[in-house]
């Protein structure tokens, strides 16, 4: 399993295929450093339906605004390391 993430979001890539969609609540720490409480993880989908629609609306379901950049953000590091 490959894990990818970013502030809120993280994707686990199944060697087998298909991926699932975890979301977390980030706090920034007096401390220097960032804590993650996961809030949601979703059931795994096929890599076909892992689009950026269904990310999408998964996070809607969980957040009313969120920074759609970080969406964006979670997709290009994934197609960064499939296209290895």
């Amino acid at each position: 399993m490959k894990y990818i993430s970013t502030d809120n979001l993280t994707a686990i890539l199944y060697p087998e295929g298909g991926k699932k969609l975890q979301i977390f609540n980030c706090h920034k720490s007096e401390y220097g450093y960032n804590s993650r409480d996961l809030i949601t993880s979703f059931f795994g989908v096929s890599d076909e339906e892992f689009t950026k629609e269904y990310v999408k609306n998964k996070v809607d379901e969980v957040y009313s605004t969120f920074n759609k950049q970080e969406i964006d953000e979670l997709l290009n590091k994934i197609n960064k390391y499939e296209s290895k």
